[in-house]
């Protein structure tokens, strides 16, 4: 069973750094992400929201404009997806080829 929201709660946005920090957030996320309601509802949403044959019209700033909030609205699916994986450690390139631009 679902937890009961609190409307008085606010969630307040965090980080990328601190919200990878919480491991249990990270979890829990891929939890419902994994969940196969869940991705028949992003399915469902998708298909709907896509361009069709007769959405396109004649007007081609409108088709850009509804292009370009589809493709945003996909992307918001898939940058919650990014959240459940853990970003790559980066190291700094000290290669030997480089140095002349740290000895300036």
């Amino acid at each position: 069973m679902a937890k009961a929201r609190n409307p008085s709660k606010t969630t307040v946005p965090t980080s990328l750094e601190h919200w990878f920090l919480n491991q249990e957030s990270v979890s829990r996320l891929r939890e419902i992400l994994d969940d196969d309601t869940f991705q028949l509802a992003v399915a469902t949403l998708k298909e709907a929201a896509a361009p069709s044959a007769s959405s396109i019209t004649e007007d081609p700033q409108v088709n850009s404009h509804r292009l370009s909030w589809f493709a945003g609205y996909r992307d918001a699916y898939n940058d919650l997806a990014k959240l459940t994986k853990m970003p790559a450690n980066r190291t700094n390139n000290t290669d030997e080829e480089w140095m002349h631009l740290l000895n300036q």
